[in-house]
């Protein structure tokens, strides 16, 4: 039980730490990012520079996450949700590098 408690606290230390280097680098928080990024003037700009299809996916994995943003305490949750939000999390992350992928594919 213990080496479990071990590897939550290193997962929760490493996670901490890139939310702090995504503010460093950007001298803003996180969560300001994250409401910045879902305005609505630079949506619109994201819709007339990507292609539809990648537009398309990038928003949606975009619009879960800000849903899944909301939820105040997540250490608070039962583990059966906790699970539930680690797998939708999980999903938003292969949706988003689906939508990296193919704009790097474009570059080439």
């Amino acid at each position: 039980m213990l080496d479990a408690v071990i590897n939550m606290l290193k997962l929760y230390a490493d996670a901490l730490n890139a939310i702090a280097s995504v503010e460093e680098v950007s001298g803003r928080r996180a969560d300001e990012l994250l409401r910045e990024l879902l305005a609505p003037q630079n949506l619109a700009k994201l819709s007339q520079r990507l292609p539809p299809d990648v537009f398309g996916e990038f928003m949606s994995a975009l619009l879960r996450l800000a849903t899944l943003a909301s939820v105040q305490n997540p250490l608070a949750l039962s583990p059966s949700e906790k699970r539930r939000l680690a797998s939708e999390l999980s999903e938003i992350v292969k949706s988003i590098e689906k939508a990296v992928e193919k704009l790097k594919a474009m570059k080439q």
